[in-house]
């Protein structure tokens, strides 16, 4: 090596790198990679992959516009990824299912199935990204695992317009309303057909946008008509809205998930659920789930629980499987959290294998009542242990305000008692939030219960002819089917907290009697046990705090106490000690600040975590 040629390297090396663009930016609904791919700004949010499976599973999204996905789309894409399935997509601008728009397209494809991913994905578009997916799938049958819609478009005409769209695949108007059919995913369904594509679309029936006949409907009877299998979910009165039953389609989860060549997928227990655990310190997990191509030839199943560092043994899985279905129910002790394994195995060698990574045992509680027991506190909580969980009645998350499924967007007291809980007893924590702002307990009362005076708001009771009235029994319904879900003993207690919109109500005729709130919340109380099937405990609060000058209703107060003593219910805390700096707008309001929905946390573990530890011990069963 000569010394010019070693000045040269060194040189080279030691000169400072060349400055390289900066990477794509955009807001992701949930953790994944941004880049960029021919120009054009790509997602991808990866989920754990089989280690079995031949290519990795992914549903391709659009339109990935500068906002998009939003969101709205975190609840599905969640169990995408729960379920083993990657979220990709790529901005291809408004193209509006053109060839252009295509090619864009095809640049995707390349880098997805360069990195593993499978050579068949499972479109979905939302809207006008209908046409982007539809036009690519319908160009490209052989490389679709299947087709889903949410309100999707699929005819050119019908939005964005020919006029409107001409530019996008370089035609004046006149000349792509001549070509239209050969562009318009509504009329090239054939080859999907042929190759038995399966699709899937949910679409309201009042959509003025993008009108179900023109689109998805039409779309079903073409593929009907070539031979072709499409499932649509049409929810009545629903138009070209955010409304969240479109976001939150189980069926259209569980058709992704299908279509996409999963081998296993599990739908219980489902990611963060906690799991009552019962007087032996353990619980009895129902492990349910479906079995895909791949793992149909199957001739055992087998799981295993572990931690990090400790996977845990595979043992055999004794479940009955039917249509690919299978179901069984093993036994699990208290902690967590837990990684909950399932594989399928074919002549002593497994082929599918999928898991949950956050599955707990320990204490479950359904929160209910009025605002304070819900999201209306002046600064959201979290949880710090990471050991709390929220159930909202179709899932399973991290506990950070606002809970899921309880009215209110701002603070709770849940994380903090979650927290204290967790670490008092070395277990995760789960909670059912179902408060609502504002109620009386009139309106939490079963369906066709009466009373002589209505509370002070209406929107859930009604008149009778003869000047009573009666609870309209939405609150309740939704209550006790939370307290279903969960089954019997599938829960440690309800806690109750409610009385406000009960006390010195500015229109005294709508303040209710401590005599009836007792007989009122009594009723709640019993009937609830009935219907959830078991008898479950309740703690019941002193709450009838309105701010200062109107501090408490001895009246509300002694009857909630009376629950207590005639054994009824269990103490819960009296939180209308809580004044001052503990209540928001400098002390004024009747919900509760920062501090105070700690403190209010601290007093609720005080009552129920004696309690807790009896049970425990044996006692108070």
């Amino acid at each position: 090596m000569t010394r010019a040629w070693f000045i040269m390297v060194v040189a080279i090396l030691s000169a400072p790198a060349a400055a390289t663009a900066d990477p794509p930016k955009k807001t992701l609904p949930l953790d994944g990679e941004v880049f960029e791919v021919s120009g054009r700004t790509a997602f991808l949010i990866p989920a754990r992959a089989d280690p079995h499976a031949a290519a990795k599973p992914w549903v391709w999204y659009a339109p990935t516009l500068p906002n998009l996905p939003g969101p709205e789309e975190r609840w599905m894409f969640e169990r995408f990824r729960a379920a083993g399935v990657a979220v990709a997509g790529i901005d291809a601008r408004e193209s509006y299912g053109s060839p252009a728009g295509n090619k864009v397209f095809d640049t995707l494809y390349a880098a997805m199935t360069a990195r593993g991913y499978s050579e068949k994905p499972v479109l979905l578009g939302r809207s006008r990204g209908g046409l982007m997916t539809l036009s690519w799938a319908a160009a490209n049958p052989d490389k679709v695992g299947g087709f889903a819609g949410i309100y999707p478009v699929c005819d050119i005409a019908s939005y964005p317009g020919v006029e409107r769209a001409a530019g996008a695949f370089g035609l004046k108007p006149d000349e792509l309303k001549a070509k239209l059919k050969d562009f318009n995913p509504v009329d090239r369904l054939e080859g999907l057909a042929k190759a038995k594509v399966p699709l899937f679309a949910i679409h309201g029936d009042v959509d003025k946008v993008v009108p179900l006949e023109a689109n998805s409907g039409r779309v079903k009877e073409r593929y009907a008509a070539l031979g072709g299998t499409m499932t649509l979910v049409v929810p009545p009165q629903q138009g070209h809205t955010m409304w969240p039953g479109f976001f939150r389609c189980p069926e259209l989860v569980e058709f992704v998930v299908a279509s996409a060549g999963i081998g296993v997928a599990l739908d219980s227990p489902q990611d963060y659920q906690v799991v009552q655990r019962n007087e032996k310190n353990v619980c009895t997990l129902r492990v349910r789930g479906k079995l895909g191509e791949s793992a149909r030839k199957a001739d055992t199943l087998e799981y295993r629980v572990g931690t990090e560092g400790k996977p845990g043994e595979w043992r055999k899985l004794d479940a009955g499987v039917k249509d690919g279905r299978f179901e069984a129910a093993v036994e699990v002790d208290a902690g967590g959290w837990y990684r909950l394994e399932v594989r399928a195995a074919a002549g002593g060698k497994p082929v599918a294998q999928a898991g949950v990574e956050h599955v707990g045992v320990g204490e479950v509680f359904v929160i209910a009542g009025q605002s304070n027991s819900a999201n209306h506190g002046a600064e959201k909580q979290a949880t710090r242990t990471g050991r709390v969980a929220a159930f909202d009645g179709t899932g399973w998350q991290p506990a950070n305000d606002p809970q899921p499924g309880a009215s209110g967007t701002g603070g709770s007291f849940l994380p903090p008692l979650g927290d204290a809980v967790a670490v008092k007893f070395g277990v995760p924590v789960g909670f059912v939030a179902c408060g609502v702002g504002a109620t009386s307990v009139r309106e939490w009362l079963p369906k066709g219960a009466t009373f002589p005076v209505p509370p002070t708001l209406e929107g859930h009771v009604r008149k009778l002819a003869d000047g009573t009235w009666e609870s309209k029994g939405d609150l309740y319904a939704s209550f006790v089917d939370r307290m279903k879900q969960l089954g019997p003993r599938g829960f440690r207690a309800v806690l109750w907290h409610q009385g406000e919109s009960d006390a010195n109500q500015k229109d005294p005729t709508r303040t209710l009697p401590g005599k009836l709130y007792r007989g009122y919340l009594e009723r709640l109380i019993r009937d609830s046990r009935k219907d959830a099937g078991w008898d479950a405990p309740w703690f019941v609060a002193e709450a009838s705090y309105h701010g200062p000058g109107d501090e408490s209703s001895p009246d509300i107060r002694v009857a909630q106490a009376s629950l207590w003593k005639d054994g009824v219910a269990l103490e819960g805390p009296d939180t209308d000690a809580l004044k001052g700096e503990f209540r928001d707008s400098d002390g004024k309001g009747v919900h509760f600040s920062g501090p105070g929905l700690r403190e209010h946390a601290a007093r609720w573990a005080e009552k129920v975590g004696p309690w807790l530890e009896r049970r425990a011990a044996g006692k108070d069963r």
